[in-house]
C-alpha cells in the first residue's frame, strides 16, 4: 500500500513538472504542442464571389514563408495578444516578428489565407429586393488579419443592419499581410469596379455605391479614396481585363474607429512594407508622411462619414481628429460622430442609426 502510495505520488509530481515545463513553453518559449486547429468558417463563405479574373495582380507562387519573420508556433490566443500590443504607439519597435507569427498562426494555419501568394480576393453579398444602392464593407485588423475570419462584427452584423434600412452589401475580404502596399487598396479598388460593372446583375445603380471600413478597414477606406482612386497602381506586368476599364468613383466613404495614418501605430508597417525600408529611420519618415491622409486629402467630393471613441487605445484620437480638420479646411462634406468615453471597437449603438440616415440622404441625391 506504501509503495503504491510513494508511486502515485512519484508519478504525481512527474505529471505537475509536465505540465510547468508544457505551460512555461507554451507561453514564453512559443512551443506549442498542441498546434492550431483551423479557424471558425468564414460567414456564408458559400456565397462568395471572386472579383478578380484568370489573374490576380500582384499575385504569384512563390511561399509567404519566405517573406515573413515567423518565431516559433505559439498558440493563437497568445500569437493574438502579442500582436494587439505590438502595433500600437507613437515610437519605432522592431515588432515584425510578433506581426508576422500572429499572421501566420491566425490566418494561414486558421485556413483563411494560403502559404502562397495565391489567394483570391472576393465580396459576399447581402442583397434586398427592389434596393439599388450597395455600400461595401471593408473590416479591420491591422493588415495582420481581416475581423471577418471567425467573426461577425465588422463584416456579417453590419451587413445585415445595411439590409435591414434596404441597402444591398458586400462584405470585402482583402489581401494582408505578408501582401504590401498597395496590394490591399487594389482590392478595394477592384470590388468597386466589380460592383459597377456587374451593377445590373444586382439591380444597383452604378452611382449609388458606398463604402464603409473599420480599424483598419477605415485605412483602406481612406487610403483608397485619397491615394488610390483614379490612379494607375495595378503592376505592369499584370494584364488588364474589362472590369479594370471600369470607372472606380464611390458615391460615399465611411470609416469607423479607422486607422488614418502610420503616425500612432508605427509598428503596423511591418504589415503593409517592405521591413527593409521601416526599419531605415529615413526610409519609414518617407512612409509615414506618404500614409498620413490628413496630408493628402483630396476628397471633398465625397461625403464622408466619421466616428470614433475618445477612449481608444489601439488608433487614438489624433489621426481621426486631423483627417477630420483636413476634411474641414477643403470644404469637404464630412460628417462627425463621437463616442464619448468608447474604446476601440465600440458597438453600433454609437454610430449606425445616424450613419444609415446619412448614407440613404446621400443615395436619394442621385
Amino acid at each position: 500500500m506504501k509503495i503504491m502510495k510513494k508511486t502515485a505520488k512519484f508519478v504525481g509530481i512527474l505529471l505537475a513538472i509536465l505540465v510547468l515545463i508544457i505551460g512555461f513553453g507554451y507561453a514564453f518559449l512559443e512551443i506549442n504542442p498542441f498546434g492550431n486547429k483551423p479557424g471558425k468558417p468564414v460567414a456564408d463563405i458559400e456565397r462568395k464571389v471572386e472579383i478578380w479574373g484568370e489573374e490576380v495582380a500582384g499575385n504569384h507562387s512563390g511561399s509567404k514563408l519566405d517573406d515573413m519573420n515567423i518565431k516559433g508556433n505559439p498558440n493563437r490566443l497568445l500569437a493574438t495578444f502579442k500582436f494587439i500590443g505590438n502595433i500600437v504607439g507613437e515610437d519605432y519597435q522592431n515588432n515584425e516578428a510578433a506581426i508576422d507569427t500572429f499572421t501566420y498562426v491566425r490566418e494561414i494555419e486558421g485556413g483563411y489565407e494560403k502559404s502562397t501568394y495565391e489567394d483570391e480576393p472576393y465580396l459576399i453579398p447581402y442583397t434586398v429586393s427592389n434596393s439599388d444602392s450597395a455600400v461595401i464593407v471593408i473590416p479591420g485588423g491591422g493588415y495582420g488579419f481581416k475581423e471577418m475570419d471567425g467573426g461577425t462584427t465588422e463584416g456579417k452584423d453590419i451587413a445585415e443592419s445595411l439590409n435591414k434600412a434596404g441597402i444591398n452589401a458586400f462584405v470585402l475580404h482583402y489581401r494582408s499581410n505578408p501582401y504590401e502596399w498597395p496590394i490591399p487598396q487594389l482590392d478595394v479598388q477592384r470590388a468597386v469596379r466589380y460592383l459597377r460593372y456587374h451593377a445590373n446583375d444586382y439591380g444597383i445603380h452604378p452611382n449609388k455605391i458606398g463604402l464603409i471600413g473599420f480599424s483598419a478597414g477605415g485605412f483602406q477606406t481612406g487610403s483608397f479614396i485619397n491615394l488610390i482612386q483614379g490612379e494607375k497602381r495595378l503592376p505592369k506586368n499584370y494584364q488588364l481585363d474589362a472590369i479594370d476599364a471600369v470607372d472606380d468613383q464611390v458615391a460615399s466613404a465611411a470609416m469607423i474607429y479607422p486607422a488614418l495614418t502610420y503616425r500612432y501605430n508605427i509598428p503596423m508597417l511591418f504589415a503593409s512594407f517592405d521591413d527593409k525600408v521601416v526599419r531605415d529611420p529615413e526610409e519609414r519618415e518617407e512612409l509615414l508622411l506618404k500614409t498620413d491622409l490628413s496630408k493628402h486629402f483630396r476628397t471633398a467630393h465625397i461625403p464622408q462619414f466619421i466616428a470614433y471613441g475618445t477612449k481608444d487605445s489601439a488608433v487614438g484620437v489624433k489621426g481621426p481628429q486631423e483627417y477630420i480638420q483636413s476634411a474641414r479646411n477643403a470644404d469637404a462634406d464630412v460628417t462627425v460622430i463621437v463616442a464619448e468615453g468608447q474604446n476601440h471597437g465600440f458597438k453600433q449603438q454609437y454610430y449606425m442609426r445616424e450613419y444609415l440616415e446619412w448614407v440613404k440622404k446621400i443615395f436619394d441625391s442621385v
